[in-house]
């Protein structure tokens, strides 16, 4: 998901966002947009934990909001982010006290001085956003950065990747250096799906899941047709963000949970199955494996293929293997 540009420090951009909430009706997140906000009743000091958009910042910021309430009762912690998703975040969070969770600040030096002082924290966390160049400028308190690269000194990094660990150790700008390590490894759930195989029919048919986008969709469905596979198994599809769905698919999100017959294309067009296609598969190609996906995908133990190979024999490795497995599971197989 692409950050909102009114949480930076231009003006108009800002100003846009503002009138853009008020006209949605979310003037609760214009006022937190210029920094009217408060933390949490209390007296404990305050740890600020500031997430970017989209799903995995906001999973992170509570990841890092549990964290911090296990090791330290006696602050108050308060989880700011750019986009809500208020499906999934009531699942995510548990009843902490002294927690307080909103809509963010934009990075304006007056509206950071604002929050700054409304807030005075003893420490301030960005989890996989941008860390804001104003607030870095401003604040006393110690910040510590997770999956990106600060352009000002920090008191701690966190990489999530070699080529993060890299981009940091260029930069100089963390006096202290964690080793790499993706935390979206901690939100694969590891499950042994049952229920989905017997809904679709299982029992007498093999589950396969592919993963790509929308242009990479065509060749896999050419080779896919010509997989002695095709005719009996069912192949699971989902694509990137954005991506239209497979022509002539039956989505999850429509399904009754009705047995399938074979040769039937089921869309997850709902992350939520993610966990359990990765455990019902009896194998999976990821041509764009994103974090989310890859570690899911790991977690679920079946045979895995990653890339995006332009001929069509490549394409059909993993059904051509399967073709050859008797329905048994081999070890993962990485392109």
């Amino acid at each position: 998901m692409n950050p909102d540009p009114g949480y930076g420090a231009s003006f108009w951009r800002v100003w846009r966002a503002v009138l853009r909430d008020y006209r949605a009706g979310e003037g609760h997140r214009a006022r937190a947009r210029l920094g009217f906000l408060s933390p949490p009743e209390g007296r404990g000091r305050v740890v600020w934990i500031k997430a970017g958009a989209g799903l995995d910042s906001l999973r992170l910021g509570v990841e890092l909001l549990g964290a911090v309430r296990d090791r330290r009762r006696d602050v108050r912690v308060v989880l700011t982010f750019e986009q809500d998703d208020p499906q999934r975040l009531p699942r995510m969070l548990q009843p902490w006290p002294k927690i307080g969770i909103g809509y963010g600040p934009c990075d304006r030096p007056r509206v950071v001085t604002r929050v700054l002082g409304r807030f005075q924290p003893c420490g301030i966390i960005v989890a996989e956003s941008t860390p804001p160049e104003n607030l870095l400028r401003r604040t006393l308190a110690p910040v510590a950065v997770v999956g990106s690269a600060a352009n000002a000194p920090v008191a701690a990094g966190w990489p999530v990747s070699s080529a993060g660990q890299e981009a940091w150790g260029q930069s100089g700008t963390a006096e202290q250096l964690l080793p790499a390590a993706d935390p979206q490894a901690r939100f694969a759930e590891a499950q042994a799906d049952v229920v989905l195989r017997s809904l679709a029919g299982a029992d007498s048919r093999r589950l396969w899941w592919w993963h790509g986008n929308a242009a990479q969709w065509p060749a896999w469905w050419a080779a896919w047709q010509t997989s002695p596979a095709s005719g009996d198994d069912i192949l699971m599809a989902s694509l990137s963000a954005g991506a239209s769905p497979p022509a002539a698919a039956l989505k999850v999100s429509d399904w009754d949970r009705g047995s399938l017959p074979g040769g039937t294309v089921l869309h997850i067009d709902d992350t939520r199955w993610y966990a359990a296609a990765a455990s019902a598969a009896h194998g999976i190609h990821l041509a764009h494996p994103g974090r989310d996906v890859l570690w899911q995908a790991l977690a679920g133990g079946s045979a895995l293929s990653l890339g995006a190979p332009a001929d069509r024999p490549m394409a059909s490795i993993l059904l051509t293997r399967a073709a050859t497995c008797s329905g048994r599971r081999w070890p993962p197989v990485r392109r």
